[in-house]
């Protein structure tokens, strides 16, 4: 399977302004790196923050926004360094695609506490400096670690809205 490339275009439905209206939208993801997990979205659940961050409500939303934190998906593609996933994996992403993975925190596998500040799955800033689109989109490419096993008897619409910290009540996965 060849790597998908940032040039790519991925299919996504995004809030362009503060009316929350979404429509389609094309944009890249990055390239596959080593220790990424190329998801396919077949489910993506709906939060009240997707509605929220779309409308602004909070004044920082940064727009084309594609909203979705509660994904479902099988594996696509692994990079080299990538142990815990195959192609054909059932896996979820929650409301983090990245932190500095230095900290005590990150180091005690608590990320959501990390020092610098967790990068959020959609609005917020990942290290390469683009702006992380979430799940309401075609596909997502994202850190092993921040992938969850879901196993392939569970139905994946079922598990994406398992991912949400709300529905939790306590620190988001």
């Amino acid at each position: 399977m060849s790597s998908l490339s940032a040039n790519e275009n991925c299919l996504g439905w995004a809030s362009r302004d503060a009316s929350g209206v979404l429509s389609p939208c094309n944009f890249s993801r990055r390239t596959l790196r080593s220790d990424d997990v190329s998801v396919k979205i077949t489910h993506c659940g709906v939060c009240y923050s997707d509605l929220t961050f779309c409308r602004n409500v909070a004044g920082y939303s940064k727009y084309p926004l594609v909203p979705g934190h509660e994904i479902a998906g099988i594996v696509k593609e692994v990079g080299s360094n990538v142990d815990r996933f195959k192609v054909g994996d059932h896996v979820g992403v929650g409301t983090y695609v990245n932190s500095c993975r230095d900290c005590d925190y990150c180091n005690d596998e608590q990320e959501v506490y990390c020092e610098k500040g967790a990068v959020a799955t959609f609005n917020g800033v990942d290290d390469d400096g683009s702006i992380t689109k979430g799940g309401y989109s075609s596909y997502i490419v994202v850190l092993e670690r921040y992938c969850f096993k879901i196993p392939d008897n569970y139905p994946l619409a079922s598990a994406a809205p398992l991912l949400c910290a709300g529905l939790t009540v306590y620190a988001p996965m």
